[in-house]
């Protein structure tokens, strides 16, 4: 069976007070809309066409999605007729979804097919969550259970309507009754848009089946301002940390620990309080990362300790028993197992060996102001505390850099190396200084 998703998302957002348009907002380092398309994504829906604005057109998603623009907003019905031509010839279901909708999940949308195809004789299912805010609109009892014969906006609701306590939150109807009855929607007398809900009146009153399933309102919550978005950031971690923890992973501190959408910890990993995950972190098990440590496209290996107050960059791969101590960057290098780098450190562009040991105040020298070039420290080297290696350089194997060194040459393995200025005291200094 071919299931689509329309997901409206052209909508102003000027409550947000913001430039940036309502559903590229982020929550967890993700869009909204994206949000909304990896969930559809999971429960196999690829055929995913997003109504936007077209001066949104050239923003970028994480995840493949077909694009159709709206021009004057007349309503979510005019949206989902922009969407339509898009959807493959095949399609039998479509979701139309709310793009400042985004912490909907996989299940729910799972429970809304598996519901509208149980008995065969349902052809459209609202998703409806409970609300007591007298600006939303409502659904409208139909018979007795969970019919409905239509869903009222909050401008349009007459004293005679037999209201649910209800809100629309999203819709799956039959596609070939979507693209019969969508035409037909007139618009509102009182408002002049064209509503998508309208497509439940039209159906009830031509015969067919319209239900509703209730879901969880914290998912279903809807962001219209910089406060909802808080919201739904709050929402979204205190998900993901309950994830984790069922998963294995002990978090010290649960509230303090943030993550991103794609973070992944494998079970016995440690969190210590304080500890912001970026984009692109995978922590293998039994590594442990310390206090106030912000990690971002990273991969930590078995038993590494990262931290405290580390942080690690985009493209860092730290190895098996490794330690990244305190106050330490570490930005594009591999650090290979057992090595260490234990405090005070910046480590960018580098390749560091197994066993190696570097000091306190060490620099590799990356960046000469136009490109950047990399470092290789080899299997077992020591550099000493307060050194700079400018590269391109090579610290060939079990060499020892002398404490206070700027190496700009290459070494040999084995050796010592040692450049800096010949110490000289020159005696009766305080003494003259005092005359």
């Amino acid at each position: 069976m071919s299931v689509s998703a329309i997901i409206l998302a052209a909508g102003d957002g000027t409550r947000m007070k913001s430039s940036i348009p309502k559903v590229y907002h982020k929550i967890g380092g993700l869009s909204l809309l994206d949000h909304i398309v990896s969930t559809l994504h999971t429960v196999g829906v690829e055929d995913v066409v997003a109504v936007i604005r077209e001066q949104d057109a050239d923003r970028v998603l994480k995840y493949p999605v077909s694009r159709a623009f709206q021009g004057k907003n007349k309503g979510t019905a005019a949206a989902t007729s922009c969407g339509l031509p898009l959807l493959r010839a095949d399609s039998e279901w479509c979701y139309i979804l709310y793009g400042d909708i985004p912490l909907i999940s996989a299940e729910t949308l799972q429970k809304l097919l598996v519901y509208a195809q149980a008995d065969g004789e349902s052809d459209l299912v609202v998703l409806a969550m409970e609300t007591d805010n007298p600006h939303l609109g409502r659904l409208v009892q139909g018979k007795d259970g969970n019919y409905v014969r239509a869903i009222k906006e909050a401008k349009d609701i007459c004293a005679d309507d037999v209201l649910l306590p209800f809100c629309n939150a999203g819709l799956l109807v039959r596609t070939n009754l979507l693209k019969k009855f969508l035409p037909q929607i007139a618009p509102s007398v009182v408002t002049g848009e064209y509503y998508v809900t309208e497509l439940v009146r039209l159906l009830h009153d031509s015969g067919y089946t319209c239900r509703y399933v209730l879901s969880n309102s914290d998912e279903l919550w809807g962001v219209n301002t910089a406060e909802d978005l808080a919201r739904l950031e709050s929402s979204f971690q205190q998900r993901m940390r309950s994830r984790a923890l069922s998963n294995g992973v002990r978090l010290i501190a649960p509230d303090t620990v943030f993550f991103s959408y794609d973070t992944v910890i494998e079970e016995d990993v440690e969190v210590c309080p304080y500890v912001v995950f970026g984009e692109g972190v995978h922590i293998s098990s039994h590594a442990k990362i310390e206090a106030f440590c912000v990690l971002e496209g990273a991969h930590i290996y078995p038993y590494a300790n990262v931290g405290p107050f580390a942080r690690l960059r985009s493209g860092s791969r730290i190895g098996e028993k490794v330690k990244v101590g305190n106050f330490v960057e570490v930005k594009n290098s591999e650090i290979s197992n057992r090595s260490k780098v234990n405090h005070l450190s910046y480590i960018g562009d580098t390749t560091i060996g197994c066993d190696s040991n570097i000091g306190a105040g060490v620099i590799t020298c990356n960046y000469d102001g136009v490109h950047k070039h990399r470092t290789i420290i080899g299997d077992r080297a020591f550099v000493g505390s307060n050194s700079a290696l400018v590269a391109p350089v090579i610290v060939a194997e079990e060499t020892t850099v002398g404490a206070g060194s700027v190496i700009t040459e290459n070494t040999e393995a084995g050796s010592l190396a040692i450049a800096r200025e010949r110490q000289k005291n020159i005696r009766g200094w305080k003494s003259r200084k005092v005359k």
